[in-house]
């Protein structure tokens, strides 16, 4: 049975009101370059700079007159309903830009530390992994040819695919924000490193919302409320998957979660950035990564990737599947609604596949994800 025209109307003035707050460029500073530079030359707190805000007053009130309870499918009211809440807490974060209640917020949304996720950090840590002193990296440019590359390959078989890559002066690394590549001009990448970071970033995120983008509930598109975890577990999956998740990407991911427990702690700075390089991290990994954590005035937002991959794998080893996962920017508690919508052909089988899971490799690790395998396995760390 088809949804209502009043319950698409409430989701898509939901996922409107999503794109007018663009939550990662507002959230992250434009002169990081700058203060990486100001930091190493004895800086102990940066002095880091913000896109300005919107006016946020009409949009709140925007967001006040959508009633979920008017909707008429249970489905979508409940979604509706959870993403209202959602995006009230993200306005109110990002009012306190700069101020503890940022921080007090990004727990609202992203949740704590959780002890599990750290001891799980900190073994992952004890597992060394010698890289080549050598190692040769691309620049953003270069990253960007193969970026619209891999895109153009997907837009080959679905020419609806929209996504952009743009080179920025004030981002900082590589992120997808509303289906667009974002790359930081100072970014460099290890050239052993990009095949699987295109699977995470165009694989993955770009790919989402192009398959959101391609249903009638939009919200699928701009995401379904707390769907960042589940996003950057797949993200990571798809960088295992394509054969790309070595010991010292998981040291990554084991430092964010350090460095947002630092900030929950009430660390400085300069003590997160030390304690990272004492736990082998590079000077500029370490930086990033506390930058990172602090952004803002603080976010638990990185702890998810690490929490995410976990739960992921535990979703595939007691049976579940990522077809519902892929359909848009969904979370693991909502892919049974999801699948019940596929069902009843409220939704359609998303346009788009991830290469990545069409390869011999792939399907390998993925049947052992599912006998068991889990990241601590992956980290080189015994059962």
């Amino acid at each position: 049975m088809p949804v209502t025209e009043g319950d698409l109307l409430i989701d898509r003035e939901l996922a409107d009101i999503c794109g007018l707050v663009p939550f990662l460029r507002l959230t992250t500073p434009t002169n990081v370059a700058e203060q990486r530079a100001a930091f190493a030359a004895g800086a102990t707190e940066p002095a880091f700079e913000y896109r300005p805000l919107p006016d946020l007053a009409p949009i709140a009130e925007r967001l006040r007159r959508v009633d979920p309870e008017q909707a008429f499918d249970p489905v979508v009211r409940h979604l509706a309903a959870n993403k209202k809440r959602e995006l009230e807490t993200r306005l109110e974060l990002v009012a306190a830009r700069g101020t503890e209640r940022f921080f007090l917020a990004s727990v609202e949304l992203f949740g704590h530390v959780e002890d599990a996720t750290l001891e799980l950090a900190m073994e992952l840590l004890t597992v060394s992994e010698d890289l080549p002193p050598d190692r040769v990296t691309i620049s953003a440019d270069e990253f960007a040819a193969a970026a619209r590359d891999e895109i153009d390959g997907y837009r080959a078989g679905y020419p609806e695919l929209a996504a952009r890559v743009i080179i920025s002066d004030s981002a900082s690394g590589v992120m997808v924000e509303n289906g667009d590549v974002y790359i930081g001009s100072d970014t460099r990448l290890a050239l052993d490193r990009v095949e699987h970071l295109l699977h995470h970033e165009v694989g993955v995120h770009v790919l989402t919302y192009a398959n959101g983008c391609a249903q009638p509930l939009h919200l699928l598109a701009a995401g379904l409320a707390g769907y960042d975890e589940n996003q950057e577990a797949l993200g990571i999956l798809a960088e295992h998957l394509s054969g790309g998740l070595p010991v010292s990407r998981l040291h990554v991911l084991a430092y964010r979660v350090v460095a947002a427990d630092l900030r929950s702690e009430q660390a400085s700075f300069a003590d997160t950035v030390a304690r990272l390089v004492e736990l082998g991290a590079g000077p500029r990994t370490a930086f990033t990564t506390t930058m990172r954590a602090y952004r803002s005035g603080g976010m638990t937002k990185d702890a998810v990737y690490l929490r995410g991959l976990v739960r992921l794998c535990d979703h595939l080893a007691s049976g579940g599947t990522l077809d519902g996962l892929l359909v848009g920017k969904v979370t693991l508690e909502d892919e049974p609604l999801i699948a019940e919508l596929l069902e009843r052909r409220v939704l359609a089988p998303p346009p788009l596949r991830p290469r990545f899971l069409d390869t011999e490799t792939a399907r390998r690790l993925l049947d052992e994800i599912r006998a068991g395998v889990n990241v601590r396995q992956m980290g080189g760390i015994a059962a």
